[in-house]
């Protein structure tokens, strides 16, 4: 009964934490895009960014602190696949990709959760561009009514407050419903 009561406090906890009001923010925007249906929330003042070509959404905020040449941002691609694809083979074959189309790619991290109903998969890691910028990274893998979703949150690895835009990421990412 104690682990119960345990996990069902973490549960709430972490809820209230990726919960859009509980950041002290007055109010965020809600898009919900008209041909694939996904939702994704954020935070007022960042500009939303229609995009043609893989990236279905893209919200861009403000540059990482003391990093010129990026913003911090959350982007949304999504596929059509098999009906019976698995979030753990789709996120297998992105992961496979990953080291060929990113110089110094380094997996950091993988969790495992339940996004609107369904499995998901949120994958952190590092890589550098070409100008040599190190990029942090956090990847949510999503497979629901056939489509594949990835959502990417984006800031530079050496911010001066690289936890608290990680964190806002991660709020930001973690609203999203396929």
């Amino acid at each position: 009964m104690r682990g119960w009561a345990i996990r069902t406090l973490a549960a709430v906890s972490v809820a209230l934490l990726l919960s859009p009001t509980a950041l002290g923010q007055v109010s965020w925007r809600v898009f919900k895009h008209p041909a694939f249906g996904f939702s994704l929330s954020y935070p007022d003042g960042w500009e939303a960014a229609s995009e043609d070509g893989p990236i279905a959404f893209m919200v861009v905020g403000p540059a990482p602190a003391g990093v010129d040449g990026l913003r911090l941002s959350v982007n949304v691609t999504t596929e059509r696949v098999a009906a019976d694809l698995t979030v753990d083979r789709f996120e297998s074959l992105s992961e496979s990709r990953m080291g060929l189309l990113f110089q110094g790619y380094t997996r950091l991290r993988t969790d495992r959760l339940t996004i609107g109903g369904h499995r998901a998969i949120l994958r952190y890691y590092t890589w550098k561009r070409n100008d040599g910028l190190e990029v942090y990274q956090m990847q949510l893998h999503v497979v629901a009514s056939g489509r594949a979703y990835v959502v990417t949150g984006t800031t530079a690895a050496r911010s001066a407050q690289l936890k608290s835009e990680a964190d806002l990421l991660l709020r930001i990412v973690s609203t999203f419903r396929p």
